[in-house]
């Protein structure tokens, strides 16, 4: 810690992960003007998956999001920072106490420790749901029509995850990925001793740390999953041995 400098609450953490929040981000839908009156007063009614068929107008008049494999809860706050009303899901009951313990009581995120089978979610369906870096962690196909099913008519699925490297295209990009990585973490160490600011979560440690699991498929496969779950959605490479995947629901 440098101790001429005064401490700073930035957040100069940084992850594989987090290095897409923005990519993701970008991808909420504006929220549309209905002629509806305002929801917030009203209670959001539960039932276990993602069924439902509300009409356009009330698709995203809430605002609301679904973060599947929550993790800390990390993404999840960056969505409440946004404005939406949050339902963050693991099926980790550990990282659910960690994410509450992380989050303050201002933002609207509701955790629920279930599998993503078993979670209940809001019958009116979601404006936005994500899933980043836990799909390798359920069966694929299944998954996506679940996440799909969620979706609010007009509502974004937004997917970050992982892939197994199986051709010289998938070796390509992780020598690409070398450089960049290299130079985020030295530029963030030099942040972090010049500003004080330890790393988020320093201190803080769980009994049971993030389940960590290789994925299986290569990104062949995961693009014609897709194709075939999902058909329309966007399936592309990215650095960091990460991959993304959109979809809208018809409206």
């Amino acid at each position: 810690m440098n101790r001429f400098l005064p401490q700073s609450p930035i957040d100069v953490s940084w992850d594989h992960n987090s290095h897409y929040h923005d990519h993701l981000l970008r991808r909420i839908p504006a929220q549309r003007a209905t002629a509806h009156p305002s929801p917030s007063s009203a209670p959001r009614g539960r039932c276990a998956g993602g069924g439902g068929a509300p009409s356009s107008a009330d698709a995203l008049r809430t605002r609301s999001a679904l973060d599947v494999g929550c993790g800390d809860g990390r993404f999840a706050r960056r969505l409440a920072e946004r404005g939406l009303e949050v339902d963050a899901v693991d099926a980790s009951a550990d990282m659910i106490a960690l994410a509450r313990a992380r989050t303050p009581t201002r933002l609207p995120v509701r955790y629920q420790a279930a599998p993503l089978a078993e979670a209940e979610l809001d019958p009116a369906g979601y404006a936005f749901v994500s899933a980043i870096a836990s799909l390798h962690h359920m069966p694929f196909g299944p998954a996506l029509e679940h996440l799909a099913g969620a979706l609010a008519p007009g509502g974004t699925l937004a997917v970050l995850g992982l892939y197994r490297e199986e051709d010289a295209a998938d070796l390509a990009a992780s020598l690409a990925a070398l450089g960049p990585q290299w130079a985020i973490g030295l530029g963030l160490r030099a942040g972090r001793f010049l500003t004080g600011t330890p790393e988020v979560g320093t201190g803080e440690t769980s009994a049971n740390p993030m389940p960590m699991r290789e994925p299986e498929m290569g990104l062949r496969e995961i693009r014609a999953t897709a194709a075939e779950v999902l058909p329309g959605s966007r399936v592309r490479r990215l650095l960091m041995w990460r991959y993304s995947l959109f979809h809208t629901r018809p409206v």
